[in-house]
């Protein structure tokens, strides 16, 4: 007589357990969504979207959105699902510095042609670092490369001496923003200034404007695609910050002043090193009071609020560490509460 069958302890009959769901974050949606639009790109085009010369713009942004979901190493268990066309199972070396993101061309580097001469060390060096605020700028990106994408917007050759605030670019695949222009520098005795610059795989660097001019006249590629003037970017959103400092120096020509500027990134960034720049007379600050700017440029801001305290303006000189002169302009004897009064007739939606 055969053997009865078992049918609830036999191993072939047992229903196999679904595999355990990978929860779901917004972070994960929206790096979803950026794979869709790369995965209609292969469905339309029959390969991946390249970030090389020659390229359109818009291709070449979604390879580096694609470069930045296979950095995404938290995020890849929850997108492999979505992977239909194997994208993300090819991975690329981090960039962990400005000079790594900005490479120029290479080629020949060890074949000597003179004798190479000491070369001058800069005594500061921008790495790039990841942005932490960068949810302040995520709408803006979107809407450029949305506008790059339909064509509203059309990237230009790169044809300039110097880069301004809020404006664009398109530097080796990546969109690269001008958040801030920061304080005035001069190696080697030329006129720079330290910028904030935001790119799209969010990160930073505060590198010189005649870096980042360097480096988009070397990428034959690189593109101007305009600044933030050009459509509501900043309708309703935080823009930068007022603020208000005193300085912690014992010069008496000092006391009574304060320092009156705008910036778009944090405060307390802003004057990290304050010790080591001229606009702040190579001397720590206090911040006295903070105020949120909506909507408005930080740029135009900064112009128009000091045009209002002209007034009582005090232009400063002071000597740096090396022995140069520095003209510090944005020093004002003025009250604390002559600023917020200021502050609150320029900019009602100022919080």
């Amino acid at each position: 007589m055969a053997n009865a069958i078992d049918y609830l302890n036999d191993p072939l009959l047992q229903t196999q357990a679904e595999p355990e769901k990978v929860a779901r974050t917004p972070l994960c949606d929206r790096a979803a969504e950026t794979l869709a639009r790369i995965n209609a790109f292969v469905a339309a085009h029959g390969s991946a979207p390249i970030s090389a010369k020659g390229r359109p713009v818009p291709e070449r942004l979604l390879a580096n959105e694609l470069a930045g979901l296979r950095l995404a190493t938290d995020l890849l268990p929850a997108l492999h699902p979505l992977d239909v066309h194997g994208l993300l199972r090819t991975s690329a070396p981090p960039l962990t510095s400005d000079e790594d993101l900005l490479l120029a061309d290479t080629s020949g580097i060890f074949d000597v042609r003179d004798v190479l001469k000491p070369k001058a060390q800069p005594d500061y060096v921008a790495d790039r670092r990841p942005c932490y605020d960068f949810d302040r700028f995520r709408q803006s990106f979107g809407r450029v490369r949305r506008a790059v994408e339909e064509g509203a917007r059309r990237p230009q050759p790169f044809s300039q001496e110097r880069v301004e605030l809020g404006e664009f670019f398109v530097l080796k695949g990546q969109l690269v923003y001008v958040a801030d222009v920061r304080e005035e520098v001069r190696p080697n005795g030329m006129k720079d200034a330290r910028l904030r610059v935001i790119f799209d795989n969010e990160t930073e660097s505060d590198l010189l404007m005649s870096s980042l001019v360097r480096r988009l006249y070397e990428d034959k590629d690189a593109r101007r695609v305009g600044t933030t003037d050009v459509g509501p970017l900043f309708s309703g959103a935080s823009t930068g910050f007022v603020y208000v400092l005193r300085s912690r120096s014992l010069q008496p020509q000092v006391q009574g002043l304060l320092k009156v500027g705008t910036t778009a990134g944090a405060v307390e960034d802003r004057v990290a090193r304050a010790a080591t720049q001229g606009a702040f007379l190579f001397t720590p600050v206090e911040i006295l009071d903070t105020y949120e700017l909506v909507g408005h440029s930080a740029a135009d801001a900064e112009r128009d609020l000091h045009r209002m305290l002209r007034p009582f303006h005090v232009s400063l000189k002071v000597t740096g560490p090396d022995g140069r002169a520095f003209q510090a302009t944005e020093w004002f004897r003025i009250t604390r509460e002559g600023v917020a009064e200021a502050v609150k007739q320029l900019f009602q939606r100022v919080s």
